[in-house]
């Protein structure tokens, strides 16, 4: 929007104006989920990500920096009003100062706003402010879209680990499983990041130099049927409740595992918000239906072996 040709504008009647205007958008921002175009400073926070869009006022990332500071803040407003971003699975607030609690009627915001299959706040970058060390309000101005958050964490990269291996019955059990690697695309598209199983039918040479066999040399190849080498992944917040954060593992056939070790949320972005050291996932529904998977991302490996 053009803040230049209003912030010129003079005389009593416009100051009138504009002070009612401020007054309606600060009131709608007490329970509003998606942020007013009323509220957004898009002018002041267009450099905190490598490229962006605006839709509805609401200026969205697209594109993240690469290495250590994917998002870049402007300085604090003051010592109340301060930028961050929720953390993953917990009503905690990140800043640059430190973490934060949410407030009760916070909390009940969002909770509600969850009920009304609404999750933009895990997404935004918030200006919060706080009173006597406790978030009382979130205002989100800036939204990180789920492709730039993906493609920031994950695109190019591999995990290692292991999988379920399938029994005799037909299901699969957790006491025996068999190394796997999985490697990501470098792009994402429609949300998600497409990877691959690469030792599913040959041997690959692991991040620590082993030989990862191929898995459907064994009686015991955990994929069949929709369990197949391409695999997706999505960031899913507050899948089944609020603060229910989870990074899915996607199969064919509407199948999934998840887990939340992996899931990252904008704080991850802005460094307060580390992944867990490996990222362990079960399916959805019933557990035993499907190859339970526990991964960590690598460094290094690929190719034959």
């Amino acid at each position: 929007m053009n803040t230049t040709s209003r912030s010129r504008l003079r005389g009593p009647a416009t100051a009138v104006a504009i002070a009612a205007l401020l007054l309606t958008g600060c009131q709608a921002g007490e329970t509003a989920t998606h942020l007013d175009a009323a509220s957004a400073a898009p002018g002041r926070l267009s450099d905190v990500c490598a490229a962006s869009t605006t839709r509805n006022g609401v200026l969205h990332c697209t594109k993240l920096f690469r290495g250590s500071k994917p998002i870049r803040l402007p300085g604090n407003l003051s010592r109340t009003q301060r930028y961050g971003a929720l953390k993953r699975g917990t009503p905690t607030f990140h800043t640059r100062a430190g973490d934060l609690p949410l407030s009760a009627s916070v909390v009940k915001r969002l909770k509600a706003a969850f009920e009304n299959g609404r999750t933009d706040d895990a997404s935004a970058v918030h200006l919060a402010t706080i009173v006597k060390g406790t978030v009382t309000k979130l205002e989100p101005v800036v939204i990180v879209e789920k492709n730039a958050v993906l493609r920031s964490v994950f695109a190019g990269r591999a995990m290692e680990g292991t999988i379920g291996a399938r029994t005799s019955r037909g299901d699969y059990a957790t006491s025996k499983t068999l190394p796997v690697r999985f490697e990501f695309a470098g792009s994402t598209a429609d949300g998600r990041l497409i990877g691959r199983i690469v030792n599913a039918s040959k041997a690959v040479r692991g991040a620590k130099g082993t030989c990862l066999p191929a898995l459907d040399r064994t009686k015991s190849n955990p994929l069949v049927g929709g369990f197949t080498a391409k695999v997706s992944l999505d960031r899913v917040p507050s899948m089944h409740a609020a603060f229910n954060d989870e990074l899915v593992l996607e199969w064919a056939d509407d199948m999934s595992n998840m887990g939340a070790a992996y899931y990252p949320s904008i704080a991850t972005l802005l460094g307060g918000d580390p992944l867990g050291r490996t990222w362990a996932t079960t399916l959805h529904g019933t557990p035993s239906a499907g190859p339970p998977v526990d991964l960590r991302l690598v460094k290094g490996g690929g190719g034959a072996c």
